[in-house]
């Protein structure tokens, strides 16, 4: 496992924290989580639950749990108090880390400020309270800060689907990754598992792409990979990164949600331009983080793909139940590979349980393969609504909406009425995405509702958070 560093291999690879601009060599980020390792290990198994940053500090805490033998609970440390609590209720895990300074009042809990750890009472964490052996890590389903619902990894998952990664990726230790993503987010911690794989430097920060230190750190350590999610692409077009000047920038790399064609076609051309790698990805947590990549060789052919499965794994579609071999035939994406989880948790006792899917996901993504063997993906087999009979994919009004405009959309809605939210719209934008709707899919006005909001809400990891903003509609219509 690569956290044992067994291949070690690198002398000048470096592991950088920008916010204390303190840099380690990988001996020493070794020396510094055996030494967190010995302060944390226990005789039996047991479940830490880790505040998450971009810091050495929670690297150093994150591969100690590891190899203490422990299973690893990541949560981001900004989480609410209260969310906080409602995880720790949950799971009741038996220690919880944090390499900030941030003192959380966990009932059941006593603090070692010597080891910045809670540590659970007995009567807290049901002593006793079994975990499966190869249960490594636990992370939130949707990258949000507050889900109870979490996926189970195993130490085979996040190997095997590192080392696909930077297969893939050709990542070797000449790269330099900067972190754009939260450490608790399946795609964020990808990058971290991958370039720690090649014996590659990281820099870690927490500061923002739209902040200008964000660039300078990007310039001073000479950064050649960044990883973003649609959001990230649509800030970036904002900010003119065509314009910028990043001489070392090597790779960039795209997950966690569509990216519209006009922006997938407006960085490719960039990517040509600037002479840098251009990747757009699909993946999911349930599958630790990646399940396919368009070659950026091939992208100018396949904008709108999803691309081909990643090393070790195979992607197949299904339609009740009976597999579709024919090209362009619409199912159910099904992912087969080593990197697909255990299963999910809903509660501590669901910690013991054992692998429930043997290595087969359907990812609840309808999609189809061209002649050319590239899958698409059309929508949500969930994200559905039928408004007078009519069976309307939100995700497909999305895309049309977005297709004419650079502002992000959501879309939600039930059986009665289509709720649409643009964020940043003028009342002319507004008004022509309620004409285009009624036009297109033949409903009456009544029944479309369009809205813009200043900003939509999104998650930790920058993906449209759907319940919030269905929330906040809620709280601003009262």
């Amino acid at each position: 496992m690569f956290w044992d560093f067994k291949d070690f291999r690198v002398s000048d690879s470096r592991i950088v924290d920008a916010a204390t601009e303190e840099t380690v060599s990988y001996v020493e980020l070794l020396r510094r989580a055996d030494a967190a390792t010995d302060s944390i290990k226990a005789a039996r198994k047991q479940l830490v639950l880790l505040l998450c940053d971009n810091s050495i500090g929670t690297l150093v805490l994150y591969l100690a749990s590891l190899r203490a033998g422990h299973a690893v609970m990541l949560l981001n440390a900004d989480t609410d108090a209260s969310l906080c609590q409602n995880i720790v209720n949950t799971y009741t895990p038996e220690q919880v880390l944090s390499s900030g300074n941030r003192i959380l009042e966990l009932k059941g809990y006593r603090f070692d400020e010597r080891r910045n750890v809670w540590r659970g009472l007995p009567e807290a964490t049901r002593d006793g309270d079994p975990i499966h052996p190869d249960l490594a890590v636990l992370l939130s389903t949707s990258g949000s800060t507050g889900s109870p619902k979490m996926v189970r990894l195993t130490h085979t998952n996040i190997e095997s689907n590192a080392a696909s990664i930077a297969s893939y990726l050709n990542i070797t230790p000449s790269e330099v990754p900067i972190t754009t993503l939260p450490f608790n987010y399946s795609y964020g911690l990808s990058v971290i598992h991958s370039h720690l794989l090649a014996g590659a430097s990281i820099v870690l920060t927490n500061q923002s792409i739209v902040q200008k230190e964000f660039w300078e750190l990007f310039r001073r350590y000479r950064c050649t990979s960044m990883a973003g999610v649609p959001f990230t692409y649509q800030t970036l077009e904002r900010l003119h990164f065509g314009a910028m000047t990043l001489p070392k920038l090597r790779t960039m790399t795209q997950a966690g949600g569509r990216l519209s064609k006009d922006l997938i076609k407006s960085f490719h051309m960039i990517s040509k331009s600037k002479n840098f790698r251009f990747f757009v990805m699909y993946g999911q947590t349930e599958a630790t983080a990646r399940i396919s990549y368009v070659p950026p060789d091939q992208l100018e052919h396949k904008i709108g793909s999803i691309g081909i499965a990643i090393p070790s794994g195979t992607i197949s579609l299904v339609q009740d139940g009976k597999a579709i071999v024919e090209p362009n035939v619409e199912g159910e994406l099904v992912y087969t590979g080593p990197n697909v989880m255990m299963g999910y948790a809903e509660s501590r006792s669901d910690l013991a349980k054992n692998d429930e899917l043997k290595g087969v996901l359907f990812t609840g993504d309808r999609g189809y393969r061209d002649a050319d063997g590239y899958f698409f993906v059309t929508g949500r087999t969930k994200r559905f609504i039928k408004v007078y009979g009519l069976r309307i994919n939100l995700d497909e009004v999305e895309r049309m909406l977005e297709s004419f405009t650079p502002h992000p959309v959501a879309c939600l809605g039930d059986d009665d009425n289509l709720i649409v939210v643009m964020e940043g719209a003028d009342n002319e934008l507004v008004e022509r995405a309620h004409a285009q709707i009624i036009n297109l899919y033949h409903l009456h006005h009544s029944v479309v509702t369009v809205l813009a909001v200043p900003q939509l809400a999104v998650s930790s990891s920058g993906k449209k958070n759907y319940e919030h903003i269905r929330q906040e509609l809620r709280d601003t219509h009262r």
